[in-house]
């Protein structure tokens, strides 16, 4: 079968054709978790999960989960059995143990739904497909059962996410703050615990940008790449305010080099790129940038209209020599980081 989208599985499951075995995974943890949750309900009625419902960790016993698979429902059609994080790169179970698994997955009883889904496991090690050691499994699933993959959305997807939790609660939210909302958030998740909040604050009215604004805190990541733009811009005031904002805050130094030096270096390649008449989405393709980073992309291409490529590479070179500094162990980190964006910005 081949792999499906959120919204194929969703179809699939409001028809009452689920069945066999699944695999959910991507970076979307949020959407993850709820589509588990509606194929869970669309087999096991509430009031029976204590008989229909086997939940297992990635850590736990192969064997378990066979057995689990092999039981018969009680007073039901179909049973149910999930399995959480079984990340192949860290739960290394014996060979054995892996090809009974495998021939109890092709021999499914029709009574069994599994499903397979990732929460806090990166299957893909940061890539676009699953490791080698997890690609085994989900090409079997994929094989006889059905394989599904949900990422972070798009700022544009995410925003259409967030009107409809709105929705779902009674409530509503214009179109610049559902955008602002997954903006500070970065994922559905995060979003998803700002939206009571949010709603309740309107008490009846359409929640604004600016209600966001006013309750939604910014990500420290919002922040950093606030901190790059504003030294791209040679804008010192900001910069330290912002720079300033993210110490009260008690951000690791080192950690804050990190991103900083990553949002610099988005900007720079987009630097490059409007030098050499290159798009946006060639640049996301050129630098294998995933689809739902691609926003990244488009912020440092209007940071990079405001400065030009000698004083990006500086600023490279500046952040690299912190980074070496910093390894090298020549001074405080927060003294060096500090240093480092003064260095820039003059």
């Amino acid at each position: 079968m081949p792999e499906m989208n959120r919204n194929e599985l969703d179809r699939v499951i409001r028809a009452g054709e689920v069945g066999g075995a699944y695999y959910i995974y991507g970076t979307d943890s949020y959407t993850i978790g709820q589509m588990k949750n509606a194929l869970v309900r669309s087999v096991v009625d509430e009031s029976a999960e204590a008989l229909n419902l086997h939940r297992f960790e990635g850590k736990d016993s192969t064997d378990a989960m066979i057995q689990a698979c092999e039981a018969l429902p009680v007073f039901a059609p179909q049973m149910c059995v999930t399995v959480c994080d079984f990340d192949l790169d860290t739960v290394k179970p014996g060979d054995r143990n892996m090809k009974e698994l495998y021939a109890e997955i092709e021999a499914l009883p029709d009574t069994t739904v599994l499903v397979f889904y990732t929460l806090n496991a990166d299957i893909c090690g940061g890539k676009k497909a699953p490791t080698a050691k997890n690609k085994k499994l989900t090409d079997l699933i994929k094989k006889c059962g059905t394989l599904v993959r949900i990422d972070i959305p798009t700022p544009a997807e995410g925003a259409r996410e967030i009107a409809a939790m709105f929705a779902a609660q009674g409530s509503s939210i214009d179109k610049a703050g559902a955008q602002e909302l997954f903006a500070r958030t970065g994922d559905l998740a995060g979003a998803a615990t700002e939206v009571g909040k949010l709603a309740a604050y309107a008490s009846g009215r359409q929640v604004t940008r600016e209600d966001v604004m006013l309750l939604t805190p910014e990500r420290d990541d919002t922040k950093v790449y606030a901190l790059a733009d504003a030294v791209a811009a040679h804008d010192l005031d900001r910069a330290v305010a912002i720079y300033d904002r993210l110490i009260d805050n008690r951000m690791d130094p080192i950690y804050l080099l990190y991103t900083v030096t990553g949002g610099m270096n988005d900007i720079y390649r987009a630097r490059l790129a409007i030098d050499s008449g290159r798009s946006t989405e060639d640049t996301v393709n050129d630098f294998g940038y995933p689809k739902n980073m691609s926003f990244r992309v488009t912020n440092a291409f209007r940071s990079a209209s405001r400065t030009n490529t000698g004083y990006m590479r500086r600023c490279m070179e500046i952040l690299c020599g912190a980074d070496t500094d910093i390894k090298s162990g020549v001074g405080k980190p927060e003294t060096i980081v500090e240093t480092a964006i003064i260095k820039m910005l003059t």
